[in-house]
């Protein structure tokens, strides 16, 4: 992808670094569902861990925003095994999803991970690229171990911060984007409650 900061003085994506995986995922589900419910045309991915007992790792799962759509992601191998548990169909399935919402012009684009895939060169990146070329502002987690990846796939076009709700609300309202009637005067701040914030 092609930084291009002196065209879009305001970065169009916001990278939120994180080591706890876990907890950036139910971050960004939150931020997602909460946006989504109060209006907001959103799409992109979040996902949902689902532990199951006597298993060294989770069950994964992402809804597309937009769709609404459910895709298991994870494939089980057995607590032996060792690499990439992604199931690339499912991946290449929801690519598709959410290229589809692109198409409407969503306001706000959210992306659970640029992943071991995406670092790689693949995944989800044609997304994230196709977001940028619509100024669609866009938000991604990113692990730590593939902050030196990401950094050299979108340059200057983002802008970095840890997992951070007051920061994420800043960065939304700086681009625009509110819900609907202001939330209806925000209702106390009942939305989106994290960490005893509200975002919006």
């Amino acid at each position: 992808m092609v930084a291009r900061a002196a065209v879009f003085p305001q970065a169009t994506i916001l990278a939120l670094t994180y080591e706890d995986g876990v907890a950036a995922d139910q971050f960004l589900a939150d931020l997602g569902y909460g946006l989504r419910a109060a209006g907001l045309r959103v799409a992109g991915l979040v996902q949902h861990n689902h532990f199951v007992r006597d298993r060294r790792k989770c069950d994964m799962e992402v809804e597309e925003l937009w769709s609404g759509i459910l895709l298991r992601i994870s494939e089980f191998r057995g607590n032996g095994a060792r690499g990439c548990r992604l199931d690339r169909s499912a991946l290449t399935e929801a690519i598709t999803l959410m290229k589809t919402a692109l198409a409407n012009r969503p306001a706000l684009l959210i992306l659970n991970k640029f992943g071991k895939i995406e670092a790689e060169g693949a995944g989800l990146r044609d997304v994230i690229a196709e977001a940028f070329g619509l100024e669609i502002p866009t938000i991604i987690g990113v692990p730590l171990r593939n902050v030196d990846q990401w950094r050299r796939f979108a340059g200057d076009a983002a802008e970095e911060s840890a997992v951070d709700a007051a920061r994420v609300s800043r960065w939304l309202t700086a681009r625009g984007i509110a819900c609907r009637e202001e939330a209806d005067e925000r209702k106390a701040g009942s939305y989106l409650p994290i960490g005893g914030e509200a975002i919006l």
